[in-house]
């Protein structure tokens, strides 16, 4: 099957693969785990200190590739967002900023974590990343997919896109950008993206799932149709980990807080 197969039988059938997903035995412990002790936290060192919670967390903002870069993370959740000028605000990586808002030890201790919604949300994030991560295993191209379509709502603006590897590998394929023009001026690309796509196009689901299937179309073109990704979504046993396609070095991400946001 072709990637842009694929894609469309997870989209159609995305509610059944997150149900088999959470039947996972090692999906399950660790969403149990986490929702009976999630409440108990009242402050960042609390979080810090439970490494189950930490990496649930982490996971479920996409920022698995940060675990170990614990000093930054305690900067970010101690100084919280109310302050323009506290780090999570200055991080050019908005997924700071929300896992901030969302655990609000600054502002009010945690208290967010013991509202059944909130804790729901998290876990619903958790099992949405570890679905496009089982579909890495299989194909790349597929996870990318899904990460864009999870993504696309929350776009402002293409900077966003061109600071998101994965993003910027979406749209760099589906408007056949070579990868290499990811080193030239960033205010050339943005105007070059801008000619050519509506960001506007982003809030639609219906104009987003055109894009990517044009996207998926692309893919194959320059890198061959792979074997199929949905027929074996999700993987029932434990996920091999490996190098993601959306990780980040945490000594480049470390210097990200000194740059302005866009």
């Amino acid at each position: 099957m072709t990637t842009l197969q694929d894609f469309r039988q997870v989209a159609r059938n995305q509610d059944r693969y997150d149900q088999m997903l959470r039947k996972r035995p090692d999906i399950q412990r660790n969403i149990a785990y986490f929702e009976a002790n999630i409440g108990k936290v009242t402050s960042t060192e609390d979080f810090l200190k439970d490494d189950k919670l930490y990496r649930f967390v982490m996971e479920a903002f996409d920022l698995g590739s940060q675990v170990f870069a614990r000093g930054l993370i305690r900067k970010v959740l101690n100084e919280g967002v109310d302050d323009p000028d506290a780090a999570a605000n200055r991080m050019v990586d908005p997924k700071f900023r929300q896992l901030a808002a969302v655990l609000r030890f600054k502002e009010a201790d945690g208290l967010p974590l013991k509202l059944p919604s909130v804790v729901k949300g998290i876990v619903d994030r958790y099992v949405q990343v570890n679905l496009e991560e089982s579909s890495e295993e299989t194909n790349p191209a597929l996870r990318l997919a899904l990460y864009f379509k999870r993504k696309a709502p929350s776009i402002t603006n293409w900077y966003q896109v061109l600071g998101d590897r994965a993003l910027q590998k979406v749209v760099f394929t589906l408007l056949d950008i070579p990868d290499q023009s990811a080193a030239h001026d960033i205010d050339k690309l943005k105007a070059a993206i801008e000619r050519r796509l509506d960001i506007n196009d982003l809030k639609s689901p219906g104009k987003v799932d055109a894009l990517l299937e044009r996207f998926a179309s692309m893919y194959d073109m320059r890198n061959g149709a792979p074997a199929s990704a949905a027929a074996r979504l999700p993987v029932i046993g434990p996920l091999q980990k490996r190098a993601s396609i959306l990780s980040i070095d945490p000594a480049i991400t470390a210097t990200l807080v000194k740059l302005p946001r866009f």
